[in-house]
């Protein structure tokens, strides 16, 4: 628990300076360390029992780990041998740059959403200003509804071989809007669908 009102402990070097049971504006301090420089790290207990950890640095803050972590490379679907695991409980994490870029880099980056549908979780969401690009010899897409919307233009290009092939194949062109394919066709090509 944090210490009463005006018992503090403070112990100030040359270069840094601990302390603990002040209050601050992230709660009262149940341990901190500042530098000359203005960086630091603490815990701060912001309601009983409950402790945040924040830390400022000037510069750049740099770790390295899993040097000596054994990791197999078998196969991609391996299991996970981390080197570094953020496990939240409950919350969200947020990585930001303000005026930066962030980089991922691996031998394969794998993104998984299982949230629950009936609580409206379990999506994936990309959204960029200007461009986004994917770049790979083999690229698969695959989901039960697929729509792709260009608000200007769009191509969709092949120089060996291309296709498209549906169970029913419909092509409208805002020449003529009114087109459409007949109820009686879709109704057919239903009960043959069926019928396999």
């Amino acid at each position: 628990m944090a210490k009463l009102d005006g018992d503090y402990d403070l112990d100030v070097k040359r270069h840094y300076r601990v302390e603990a049971g002040q209050d601050d504006d992230y709660g009262r301090v149940n341990y901190r360390v500042l530098t000359n420089n203005g960086s630091g790290f603490g815990f701060y207990e912001d309601k009983p029992d409950a402790e945040n950890f924040q830390m400022a640095v000037s510069h750049r803050s740099f770790e390295s780990v899993g040097e000596k972590v054994e990791r197999p490379r078998d196969a991609a679907q391996d299991k996970a041998y981390p080197a570094k695991w953020i496990d939240a409980k409950n919350g969200d994490i947020v990585l930001e740059c303000q005026n930066g870029d962030i980089y991922l880099k691996a031998h394969n980056i794998f993104m998984e959403a299982n949230g629950v549908k009936d609580t409206m979780d379990g999506d994936i969401s990309m959204k960029a200003n200007q461009s986004i690009t994917i770049d790979s010899p083999d690229i698969r897409i695959t989901g039960s509804n697929l729509r792709l919307t260009a608000r200007y233009s769009f191509t969709i290009s092949a120089k060996v071989v291309g296709g498209i092939v549906a169970g029913l194949l419909s092509m409208t062109s805002s020449a003529d809007f009114g087109a459409s394919v007949p109820l009686e066709k879709i109704t057919t090509l239903k009960k043959a669908l069926e019928a396999e």
